[in-house]
């Protein structure tokens, strides 16, 4: 039903309608749970901690991740490596708390050392593959948007946050990864990882705040061109508004006792299920 409504009042004709429903498609809807996901990634990581331990992070990273092309850390002393016990089980995680430090990391080992032209606005790297998985995580004010835009007082405690709200970010697609063998590039995705990463930096959820991120509300952020580039203006309209209209429903949500009583996994697997249709409904019936 609100799909049609918003293909009306954004006058789609019909193949804008087709692919309007085809990106408002629920991904998760008859995936089937794994019941046993594969570690044997993290004993790779396991060694590199302990040897970092012994010579350091950076010599560890340049010596063992991204020994064809190290990186001349600006500031060493920042980095720090960990395998963090996330919702989803353990995983690797790089904190490059340098912005150039950052920017270069990931420009090398995952682009071959060639500059990406979104690197500036890029603050952290979920890493997937058949042999490992990782990820790395900067302290950019999180989607580019300054802490004054936030309403909130202080900068660096917001690069804290913004560090938090990453991490949370990234360990929900961690988690869709592990339990569904699924990670999307869309917008249900993003929804979700911001809605769990935004709740663990700061124990509340505010609509405003994820559509400024996305650049639905005016401001520094403009992350959603990442995930609608490719649509027409009319779909991109309709696909905007179904994110604002889940956004307040979601802060509804998070308000309510039965949301409270729901670990983090089942709220993603509740979200993940609920698609956007079920985000809407506003009955949140968690049976």
């Amino acid at each position: 039903m609100t799909e049609k409504l918003l293909s009306d009042e954004y006058h789609l004709n019909d193949e804008e309608r087709s692919v309007f429903q085809e990106y408002s498609k629920n991904l998760f809807a008859d995936a089937k749970e794994i019941e046993n996901p594969d570690l044997h990634f993290l004993d790779f990581w396991e060694r590199i901690l302990l040897y970092s331990n012994m010579v350091g992070v950076d010599k560890a990273i340049n010596e063992r991740v991204c020994a064809k092309r190290p990186v001349d850390f600006r500031s060493p002393e920042t980095l720090k490596l960990e395998i963090y016990d996330s919702l989803a089980g353990k995983i690797p995680i790089i904190y490059v708390r340098d912005t150039e430090d950052f920017e270069q990391l990931v420009t090398n080992l995952l682009h071959q050392g060639i500059r990406p032209k979104n690197i500036s606005t890029t603050g952290a790297s979920f890493v997937s593959s058949k042999s490992t998985r990782f990820i790395i995580l900067s302290a950019k004010p999180y989607s580019n948007v300054p802490a004054v835009e936030l309403g909130l007082p202080d900068e660096t405690e917001w690069e804290e946050k913004s560090l938090i709200l990453r991490r949370g970010h990234e360990c929900t697609h961690y988690y869709t990864k592990q339990t569904y063998g699924i990670t999307n590039n869309n917008l249900h995705d993003e929804i979700m990882a911001d809605f769990i990463g935004m709740y663990e930096a700061f124990g509340f959820y505010k609509a405003d705040w994820f559509l400024r991120f996305m650049g639905i509300i005016k401001g520094s952020g403009d992350r959603l061109q990442y995930y609608t580039g490719a649509l027409s203006v009319n779909v991109r309209n309709a696909v905007s508004k179904l994110a604002e209209l889940c956004a307040y429903k979601l802060e509804k949500w998070s308000l309510t006792d039965s949301f409270q009583n729901m670990t983090v996994g089942g709220r993603i697997k509740y979200m993940c299920k609920a698609g956007f249709d079920g985000l809407l409904q506003e009955t949140w019936d968690i049976t």
